[in-house]
């Protein structure tokens, strides 16, 4: 019952803050139950919560349009700057090959030895 579920995810995210996938549970039990408002309003407090957790960052970025989305992550960015999975993110919102390109060398400035980082690299290059 969805109820239940709200409350029993109200005291996650009471008694442990810092945990990321409590916010993820708490956000997407209220974008299922049609409140997109509540479900963004709660992941978007996830993510000050808990700076420093990619999962909610990049879930952030999916319950919103891809112009806030972008905006999303590049604040992702700022706190976390090495992570794979927000770069990787990053790069797919963008449009055009170079924006792509211009996205993935960034990342690999701050990420040099990222496998993921270089094979998306290469795959621009090779579509």
């Amino acid at each position: 019952d969805i109820k239940k579920a709200r409350l029993l995810l109200k005291s996650v995210i009471t008694t442990n803050p810092k945990h990321g996938p409590g916010w993820i549970a708490a956000a997407r039990l209220e974008q299922e139950t049609g409140k997109l408002i509540a479900a963004r309003n709660l992941i978007m407090k996830g993510c000050e919560t808990v700076p420093k957790c990619d999962d909610v960052w990049l879930e952030a970025a999916k319950m919103h349009s891809k112009e806030n989305a972008k905006a999303i992550l590049a604040k992702a960015i700022r706190y976390i700057p090495t992570s794979k999975k927000v770069w990787l993110a990053a790069c797919k919102l963008e449009e055009t090959i170079d924006a792509k390109k211009a996205v993935l060398r960034r990342a690999l400035e701050l990420i040099p030895h990222s496998v993921d980082l270089w094979k998306a690299a290469v795959e621009l290059e090779n579509p």
